[in-house]
């Protein structure tokens, strides 16, 4: 799965093509500093340094696709990077990003998954977790209610062995992302689990669109900023733990952040 940081930077270039046009190999997407600044509420100079961090992650990263084309059923599963090629503009504070060939034929695809819903309701949530349930909940939402057993949902969020404790998946995953998707996005959900014996087995979400006067207010992708973060880059080297990236502190504290700001509104 990608991180929260390389699927926002997925998502800004995403919002630039064009569904319906077929996607040639070499053509260069730019995403700028003043876009990633506006997003994560960054100075300028620091959102440059960011980009081209996240840029590089996402440049390692490969996509296994399964049973990529009818016409070659021999074929159960295709790996791909992501990107192909980063171009680097100091002088103008971007980067452009190119596709590599072998994903340009799903981009499109993937463009209109993101387009069946407006990108504004996932750019402020904080948390991966609640960007791809939010994504499971809109491919559901003619039936309004699921049931899902944990281990199908774990294999969804591609948790692997974190989190095999029921407690420590619902604080960690589970609530963060409810929270998330009721604050923000334009659906309401709740949720309930199943037990076998004394063990929870299976969880059954209930969900549907919020009243349109509750909608949160159409927004530009590029002005939204996770939750109300202030943090700065001070801040963040301060309180990284030993080992971690600057890109990991300031997911997890901004994740904190987002936790305590949520408190406060159930608080006050």
């Amino acid at each position: 799965m990608l991180s929260l940081s390389e699927q926002r930077l997925l998502l800004l270039t995403l919002a630039r093509i064009d569904s319906r046009a077929i996607l040639q190999h070499g053509i260069c997407h730019t995403i700028t500093a003043s876009e990633i600044a506006n997003s994560y509420n960054l100075p300028r100079d620091q959102a440059y340094e960011l980009l081209i961090h996240v840029a590089e992650r996402l440049y390692e990263r490969s996509v296994v696709i399964c049973n990529p084309d009818p016409e070659r059923p021999d074929v159960s599963h295709l790996r791909t990077r992501w990107v192909a090629s980063i171009r680097y503009l100091p002088s103008r504070g971007a980067i452009e990003l190119i596709f590599a060939p072998a994903i340009l034929p799903f981009l499109s695809q993937l463009k209109r998954k993101f387009s069946s819903y407006r990108l504004e309701h996932v750019a402020p949530m904080t948390s991966i977790y609640a960007i791809r349930l939010y994504e499971l909940l809109i491919q559901w939402r003619e039936a309004g209610t699921r049931t899902v057993e944990i281990n199908w949902l774990r294999e969804r969020f591609e948790l692997g062995d974190k989190y095999p404790n029921i407690r420590d998946l619902k604080a960690r995953v589970l609530n963060p992302a409810i929270d998330q998707i009721n604050t923000h996005s334009d659906l309401w959900v709740n949720w309930e689990q199943h037990k076998r014996g004394r063990v929870v087995h299976a969880l059954t979400f209930t969900f549907g669109p919020k009243p349109q006067a509750d909608a949160p207010p159409t927004t530009a992708l590029t002005t939204l900023k996770p939750a109300t973060l202030k943090l700065t880059r001070a801040y963040v080297e301060q309180h990284a733990y030993p080992g971690e990236s600057w890109e990991e502190a300031w997911e997890r504290l901004g994740r904190k952040q987002e936790q305590q700001d949520t408190a406060g509104r159930l608080l006050g």
